[in-house]
């Protein structure tokens, strides 16, 4: 059975993959992909290359994710991820090693863990 997290790390690998051309929603460019809960706290983020890539991303992660300007605060472990293709390096942020661990315990196809979780 897919958890969510890892549902969106397949769609999220597929969209890159696929190279998918959509013109990016309004608001400003960022490159950190958040990701919020109900109540709207950060419970993981994703750092891109630049604002295109991560608007590429954020068309197949659905509403809960946004691209933003600024990282988002309060997210206490990081883990590095690479996405081949490209082979490109993507650091995650999560709210704390447990969400890491479960987010990272298993990849999609296309998405490799570099470095493992640790405490920020």
């Amino acid at each position: 059975m897919f958890t969510m997290t890892r549902l969106f790390l397949l769609a999220a690998t597929a969209a890159v993959l696929a190279g998918c051309a959509s013109s990016p929603p309004a608001g400003p460019p960022g490159k950190h992909l958040v990701y919020r809960d109900s109540s709207g706290n950060a419970i993981r983020q994703f750092d891109y290359p630049d604002d295109a890539f991560c608007r590429r991303v954020e068309s197949a992660a659905g509403r809960g994710a946004r691209c933003q300007a600024e990282p988002a605060a309060g997210l206490g472990a990081q883990a590095t991820l690479r996405y081949n293709p490209p082979g490109v390096i993507v650091h995650g942020h999560y709210a704390d090693m447990a969400r890491c661990r479960a987010d990272t315990g298993t990849m999609s196809a296309g998405v490799e863990l570099v470095q493992a979780c640790v405490a920020k």
